[in-house]
């Protein structure tokens, strides 16, 4: 078991998508995103891992600090709220966690399989194996950080959510997720719910061509960065990761993300997915589009379907993500709460009373409202 920075000399002779991804340096792609990335080796599985000693900006991504996913993105979220007046009532609970939060210093972090994405996914066959000795040793090599892993749910990894609980791993819900199970290919449920059924004719009949990442000419990544920020920065929250073009076409070549794009007959692309793979879970953490056309064209539909028709395909299980919850039940997706384990036991009282408040805020108000509100 071994922790490997990036200009280690053992993770040049490693050729796991893991090593290649910290050894690319990926982080540098993400325009607001700062932390330290290194492998972690265990032999048989390979994963990446973010460090992060606190203070790095204020606005650091949040899928590396905490502090932005709990406190900047939740305020944020609060502007999306069906509710006026709920949104009104929580603005000041909100603001009193932040100040909590950063007082506990609880950006300071070592997370696990971080591959800074919105969803992780964790290899099927790994179901804690090592989890013990890495405890110590994360314990021992981070002692004013806390440490764990992001992206666990229990439809998708409740083995491994066994394990880091029996350990004294603290549970601490972050959102809500729709899962769609396609591991019976073209006989898979959602395939024939009525919406499903509606986009693949319009997929269909659209006159978009459906392209590869490998069909992509350099200078068209940039497009893609563009529609990916109509969707993820400008419409939603600019919390979100920043992802260079440099970085897409990174990933594309290196086989991680596996880029589609929507290609109209005058050659401009007007739509793009990447996919991100487990050997059992699909994602899909880019999306975008051009928001300026017309909602009749239905992009983000034919997206959908994409990602859909691919689950099956491939007889996966779809993780895809939070957010557009109206939209995704009615194709049949399957909400689950998803978690960040975290352990805490060697901090300050100090910082473990504010994990643990986090978690029971998060536990008792945060999930409730998730699932009363469909969010």
């Amino acid at each position: 078991m071994k922790l490997l920075a990036a200009d280690d000399p053992q993770l040049a002779q490693l050729d796991s998508a893991a090593a290649r991804y910290v050894r690319e340096h990926a982080e540098q792609g993400i325009g607001n995103l700062l932390c330290e990335l290194q492998l972690l080796d265990l032999g048989q599985w390979q994963m990446p891992v973010s460090i992060n000693h606190g203070g790095e900006r204020a606005d650091n991504c949040y899928v590396v600090s905490p502090l932005t996913a709990y406190s900047g993105y939740a305020r944020d979220e609060l502007q999306r709220l069906p509710s006026r007046l709920l949104a009104h009532l929580l603005k000041p609970l909100v603001a009193g966690v932040e100040y909590l939060l950063r007082s506990a210093h609880i950006d300071r972090i070592v997370q696990v399989n971080n591959w800074l994405l919105s969803t992780n996914l964790y290899p099927s066959d790994w179901q804690g194996q090592g989890l013990d000795e890495l405890t110590v040793q994360l314990r021992q090599r981070f002692p004013t950080h806390a440490f764990g892993f992001r992206s666990l749910n229990p439809a998708s990894n409740d083995v491994l959510l066994k394990r880091l609980d029996a350990l004294g791993y603290l549970a601490v819900p972050s959102r809500q997720v729709y899962l769609f199970d396609g591991r019976e290919g073209a006989d898979s449920a959602y395939l024939r719910h009525h919406n499903c059924r509606l986009d693949a004719t319009l997929l269909r009949r659209s006159g978009y061509r459906v392209e590869t990442g490998e069909t992509l000419a350099h200078g068209e990544f940039e497009r893609v960065e563009a529609l990916y920020n109509l969707l993820y920065l400008d419409k939603y929250s600019a919390l979100n990761p920043h992802y260079s073009a440099a970085w897409l076409e990174q990933g594309q070549r290196d086989g991680w993300l596996e880029l589609r794009v929507l290609r109209a007959d005058s050659g401009r692309i007007d739509g793009v997915v990447g996919w991100f793979a487990s050997d059992t879970v699909l994602s899909a953490p880019i999306v975008g589009y051009d928001t300026a056309l017309p909602q009749r064209a239905g992009l983000y539909r034919q997206l959908t379907r994409l990602c859909l028709e691919e689950a099956a395909k491939r007889r996966m299980q779809l993780n895809f993500s939070s957010g557009a919850a109206h939209f995704k039940r009615l194709r049949g997706g399957q909400p689950q709460i998803e978690y960040s384990m975290v352990h805490i036991a060697h901090l300050p009282l100090r910082q473990r009373l504010v994990w643990r408040t986090l978690a029971a805020l998060l536990q008792g108000l945060g999930v409730p409202l998730m699932r009363t509100l469909k969010l």
